[in-house]
């Protein structure tokens, strides 16, 4: 797939959300490879843009089969602060390869689209992200953010409570707990 095709199908998704899950699946397929899309990105996903737009596009992949890619589509390598290596497309945005495997040791929820499936971040390092936020920033919004994500499904209680402790936010996960179980 050429830049020109890549473009095409990217501006005909119907919402912020859709456009990065197509990007990661149509960034795996060419890649060959796996591809996770993860933090901000990974919530605007499961939230929905209307409730939180990301940024930015962080994954996870080998950026040894992702940067061809990138590099075929048209994106421009831009370099940041310590020589980090970014890169840059108007109609994704800053790309963030942030390694080459997920860290929190929770399998991904791969998300079907239209050309193929997608992994998505797993929900509790999220949850655990804006909890931590929260907490920090003191925001009401962050911690309704952290509900919502809650609320999508069984989760492990065993890791969010161990990250919770680690993190210092415990009360905020009792809270988040007694909402979602309500």
């Amino acid at each position: 797939m050429d830049a020109t095709e890549f473009d095409k199908i990217i501006v005909s998704a119907p919402k912020p959300e859709d456009r990065i899950a197509w990007f990661g699946a149509l960034l795996a397929k060419e890649s060959r490879t796996r591809v996770e899309i993860v933090g901000g990105s990974a919530i605007e996903i499961y939230l929905t843009s209307a409730d939180y737009v990301s940024q930015d596009v962080d994954l996870v992949g080998r950026k040894d089969r992702i940067a061809p890619i990138l590099r075929r589509w048209k994106f421009q390598r831009a370099e940041g602060r310590s020589h980090r290596v970014y890169w840059v497309k108007k109609t994704i945005g800053l790309v963030d390869i942030v390694g080459a495997g997920d860290r929190s040791g929770l399998r991904p929820r791969q998300v079907e689209t239209p050309f193929g499936p997608v992994l998505v971040s797993a929900i509790e390092p999220l949850i655990i992200r804006r909890l931590t936020r929260a907490s920090r920033e003191h925001s009401d919004e962050l911690y309704d953010q952290a509900v919502r994500l809650a609320k999508h499904g069984k989760l492990d209680w065993e890791y969010l409570e161990t990250m919770s402790k680690y993190e210092r936010v415990t009360s905020l996960l009792r809270s988040l707990r007694k909402t979602v179980e309500e």
